[in-house]
């Protein structure tokens, strides 16, 4: 991986030009409405900042937690944005920076974005041409030509698109994913992608123990075959109700039960995958490049450094992406710039900022790495 200069502060003052940019392209009106929209207020999560397209979800995977997040199995109700919208409401949003050395983008969560597939490529043309880091997970079938229209957009806009496709199971899919298309027309969706000069990534997840953790090299096989450049393997998160829906299609819960050490409730608890580092390896060894998060995929389409670091702890898998090894910390002044440019009080050393509460030398957050995350966090104004 080449070395990747982060300058923040450039990043912020293009953040302004751009604001004004789109400001031009929409009435009074639509601009307010994308300032008002969640999308101007809500924090990145670790993967980066999470795009819907629509709220609600059709397919009602028995696993999936949408439910407990307020939103429906039921058809998806489409987000009131342009694209143009959704980049000016983004661009409002103090946690976010545009760029390739920007917050990473994705797409997904409570909604399938190909059950629209034409909004989807409107906010897909429209979130590229900021040049982040851009990804979307689906379950949906992609034909040759929609592939081909996304490559299109990714290359017209010079700006790495990261497709995600979900299978975690043959033999349980009627009953973990009643709804969805089979994991037959989701392997051709691999397959049409990968024609297209995009490269697809297996999502394997979620991986539950005592379910599908067993075929879970069948499927990494199959997928390679099929076209996919690597894989993400994540873990199971459960509630009461998750599992209720789970036995009540018949799904054997033993090993999750003696898993999880808390009664379950209406809390989100993650189910711990001991098998994950051998299915890593056993990805390795099938020829599939392996990832334990999804930002590490995205990070590793547009060739740049993960944002979270995760090289710095065990989330690091040693990818071709080489972020543990390539030179990306910005300059000790440049931090001092942008955190100086944001009227942050904060700290600058060698491997951390401490960002102080106003008024105070109460540290407030310690940020351990120069990563433009740094420049995430401190821009939340904290």
């Amino acid at each position: 991986m080449p070395t990747y200069n982060v300058a923040p502060l450039l990043l912020i003052k293009e953040k302004k030009n751009l604001i004004q940019r789109f400001h031009e392209k929409l009435t009074r009106n639509k601009r307010e409405k994308a300032k008002q929209n969640h999308h101007s207020k809500r924090s990145p999560q670790w993967c980066g900042i999470t795009i819907h397209v629509a709220e609600n979800c059709p397919y009602s995977c028995t696993y999936c937690y949408i439910t407990e997040m307020g939103f429906q199995f039921d058809s998806p109700s489409p987000s009131p944005l342009s694209g143009n919208q959704l980049v000016f409401s983004l661009l409002h949003n103090r946690s976010f920076l545009p760029g390739r050395g920007g917050t990473l983008i994705a797409m997904g969560s409570v909604s399938d974005p190909f059950l629209l597939p034409e909004k989807t490529l409107n906010y897909l043309d429209a979130l590229t041409s900021l040049g982040n880091p851009v990804q979307f997970s689906t379950k949906s079938y992609i034909s040759e030509n929609l592939a081909r229209r996304i490559k299109e957009v990714s290359e017209e806009n010079k700006s790495g698109v990261s497709p995600l496709v979900t299978i975690v199971s043959f033999s349980y899919a009627s009953k973990l994913e009643p709804n969805a298309p089979t994991p037959e027309q989701r392997l051709k969706t691999i397959e049409n992608l990968a024609n297209a000069d995009l490269q697809p990534v297996l999502f394997l997840r979620p991986v539950i123990p005592g379910v599908n953790d067993e075929e879970a090299k069948l499927i990494m096989k199959r997928a390679k075959k099929a076209g996919a450049k690597g894989v993400v393997v994540g873990s199971f998160r459960v509630t009461k109700a998750i599992s209720t829906r789970l036995e009540g299609m018949g799904i054997p819960l033993v090993e999750v039960k003696k898993r999880v050490q808390h009664k379950l409730d209406a809390r989100q608890r993650s189910v711990p995958l001991y098998e994950r580092e051998k299915l890593l390896k056993e990805a390795r060894n099938i020829g599939l490049i392996p990832w334990r998060t999804t930002c590490c995929a995205n990070s590793f389409q547009s060739s740049v450094p993960c944002p979270s670091a995760c090289f710095l702890g065990k989330f690091c898998t040693n990818c071709p992406n080489g972020c543990s090894i390539s030179d990306h910390v910005p300059p000790k002044d440049e931090v001092e710039k942008a955190l100086t440019f944001l009227r942050i009080r904060g700290n600058v050393q060698k491997r951390k900022v401490i960002v102080y509460s106003s008024g105070t030398r109460v540290p407030k957050m310690l940020v351990r790495n120069l990563s433009r995350r740094v420049v995430e966090v401190s821009h939340r104004n904290i």
